[in-house]
């Protein structure tokens, strides 16, 4: 996800802004605007992302755990990827509505629309991809 989130910045020429804008969501206006690699902002920003990552995972993987093991599905991967798809698409529209600077129209935005849901895609598959090889 990383990975992604700095091609896009770089794309906009500002490698760090995507990362500075999820910085917002817990440094609040003290982030704001800021555009260019400040390494508090920026470093914090990374650290965001990483625990939103690590808390949807440990989301997903407890909700497959409820699931009974003489009812689980056949294909579990298929599952561990549509159950992300669905948490991933609900945190989309969460940051769409209640944090503007990370993803959102232009010119308030760091990422568009179109790339959170491409970023939704990654993290599914990554997340499908591990429950795979963990199981």
């Amino acid at each position: 996800m990383t990975g992604a989130l700095l091609g896009f910045g770089l794309r906009e020429g500002m490698a760090a802004r995507p990362f500075n804008a999820a910085a917002v969501l817990l440094l609040g206006n003290m982030a704001r605007g800021v555009w260019g690699f400040v390494a508090g902002v920026s470093l914090v920003g990374e650290l965001v992302i990483i625990a939103s990552c690590v808390a949807a995972g440990a989301v997903c993987a407890t909700l497959l755990q409820l699931i009974p093991a003489d009812s689980r599905v056949r294909h579990s991967r298929l599952f561990a990827f549509v159950l992300a798809q669905v948490i991933a698409a609900a945190i989309l529209l969460l940051l769409i509505v209640r944090a503007p600077d990370f993803v959102g129209g232009p010119p308030g935005g760091a990422l568009s629309i179109g790339e959170g849901a491409v970023l939704s895609i990654i993290i599914s598959i990554a997340y499908a991809s591990g429950m795979g090889i963990a199981r």
